[in-house]
């Protein structure tokens, strides 16, 4: 399977690490190769804790959290040029929608097309009117995936409505086993 969200991904590492230090990240996981074009990663395979474990491996946990956090948040450019299904979203059609109509419809949309791509289970659940929480499926022990989620609903969420301020929790180790959660809120700027 081809998954262009991999290469959103990819993109996104070399962006924020530089072409040299992706590389030697890239090569850590086994996933880059020299006769590799660099600025297309198509057809890469690797897994969002890979990723994290070889940015830990390097630096260390705390940076590596930090720097799956920025992965996500930039992946979401590449996202948008991939996918023309969250393209769309950024149209003036979906921005005048009423907020607790547009954010459901929209994080549901980046759920789904984050659990097809990366082949964990992404679903949003609708809390309240403007209170979600993101649930990401995946093998316990997961300690470095939900940052890079945390990083794309964060961007997410300020490229669909930057008037808006958004808070986002992640309780490490908090929720049903097998599964990470993120709490998001939709809250008026103060």
């Amino acid at each position: 399977m081809d998954s262009k969200f991999l290469e959103a991904i990819s993109l996104a590492v070399v962006e924020i690490l530089g072409q040299k230090d992706a590389v030697l990240i890239f090569k850590k996981i086994g996933v880059y190769s020299n006769t590799m074009d660099s600025e297309t990663f198509s057809g890469i395979h690797f897994s969002l804790e890979e990723l994290g474990q070889a940015l830990a491996k390097k630096y260390d946990d705390q940076i590596a959290k930090g720097l799956m956090i920025r992965i996500g948040r930039a992946s979401l450019t590449f996202l948008r040029r991939f996918f023309q299904e969250i393209a769309e979203l950024g149209k003036i059609e979906n921005r005048l929608k009423p907020l607790d109509k547009r954010f459901p419809y929209s994080l549901n949309v980046l759920a789904g097309k984050a659990s097809s791509e990366l082949g964990e289970a992404v679903k949003l659940l609708i809390k309240s009117k403007l209170a979600f929480e993101w649930q990401i499926n995946a093998a316990s022990g997961q300690v470095y995936m939900p940052y890079y989620h945390f990083g794309l609903l964060e961007e997410f969420c300020y490229w669909l409505d930057a008037r808006k301020y958004y808070q986002l929790s992640y309780a490490d180790g908090e929720g049903l086993a097998g599964t990470c959660r993120i709490g998001l809120e939709v809250k008026e700027m103060e």
